[in-house]
């Protein structure tokens, strides 16, 4: 299909997918989902100062703030936290693990663990997130943050912590589908392995919105999709582990068939821009706004954009109308 009729047929669309995930988000009790835009971090803490940024993303590794088993340190937390609260912005919440794990997994507890290389040819060792230890130690921080956070109002979303290349998104950069079942992957152990992670975290933090962020897995769409849908579906949960993409576009050339998925999906979806609004060439026709236009087809309620984009005021009018989208469509 013509990619601008594709476009086209969506936009009709895009206000009825809007309507009905609004409509299911009402089923969540007093849980206070984000909508609008925050800052993927702030290096510089202008951006916080923008009046179209709500909030921004907390990340933090998981090694430094459980250096020791079962010993932990949140001023990674705190420090940041207290600007934001400067500022009376809302805040959400990210944990790195994957080879930002602690050592201490590996050697004291003795998780199963795989080599990759990443694109700067360093390596990395990545534990198996099929190894119950993993989900069990997940048990204790999950609950540990939530002691300290989850009756912070400040707090609208707290992301899955993942065992990939980065630590939060659902992929492994590059490495091959036979590396990975090599490495002893498979379908069925990822699946349930992130899902178990997630109503991990969602029990522990249990009036709040949580996402897992998704990419197509060895090449397969079905996999994310199983994870989002049954997430989504798990009564247990009440509908607050929704779907996140740190790479929107405005394309729909790069994973064209999870980006189909998830706009029939009827969960909630979560955003970050795929790079800064110089990096031209990294969005569709060289058009940074097109992320807007994409988000709103999707159905997407909430995108973190670079700092560099509210320190230097690059699209106040877009900005402003996505927040005043998000403000209509979603509650």
């Amino acid at each position: 299909m013509n990619k601008f009729l594709f476009y086209f047929i969506l936009i009709f669309s895009s206000s009825c997918v809007s309507n009905q995930k609004d409509i299911l988000s009402e089923n969540n009790g007093n849980v206070i989902k984000p909508k609008g835009l925050y800052a993927s971090s702030f290096g510089n803490e202008s951006a916080l100062d923008h009046t179209e940024a709500k909030g921004s993303l907390i990340r933090v590794r998981w090694k430094d703030i459980e250096p020791t088993k079962g010993v932990y340190d949140f001023s990674a937390i705190e420090e940041k936290l207290s600007i934001i609260k400067s500022r009376e912005k809302k805040w959400s919440l990210g944990i790195i693990a994957g080879s930002d794990s602690p050592e201490w997994l590996l050697t004291d507890i003795n998780v199963g663990f795989f080599e990759i290389i990443d694109f700067n040819n360093n390596v990395k060792k990545i534990p198996k997130i099929w190894d119950s230890k993993v989900n069990e130690r997940f048990t204790y921080l999950a609950q540990k943050l939530a002691s300290n956070y989850n009756n912070d109002d400040d707090l609208t979303l707290v992301y899955i912590p993942q065992m990939t290349a980065n630590g939060i998104e659902g992929h492994f950069n590059g490495v091959s589908t036979t590396e990975l079942i090599h490495a002893g992957l498979t379908a069925d152990k990822w699946i349930n392995s992130v899902k178990e992670t997630a109503s991990i975290f969602a029990n522990a933090f249990s009036n709040k919105a949580l996402a897992v962020e998704v990419h197509d897995i060895m090449g397969d769409t079905s996999i994310p999709n199983q994870i989002m849908t049954d997430l989504w579906n798990d009564t247990s949960l009440n509908q607050r582990v929704g779907a996140a993409i740190w790479w929107i576009s405005g394309k729909t050339t790069y994973q064209p068939y999870l980006i189909n998925t998830l706009t029939n999906f009827e969960g909630d979806i979560y955003a970050q821009a795929i790079g800064r609004s110089d990096q031209t060439e990294r969005f569709e026709n060289n058009d940074y706004t097109t992320i807007f236009s994409q988000a709103k087809i999707m159905g997407v309620r909430y995108i973190e954009l670079w700092e560099y984009e509210f320190v230097n005021n690059t699209y106040p009018l877009a900005f402003e109308s996505f927040n005043n989208y998000a403000d209509i469509n979603f509650e």
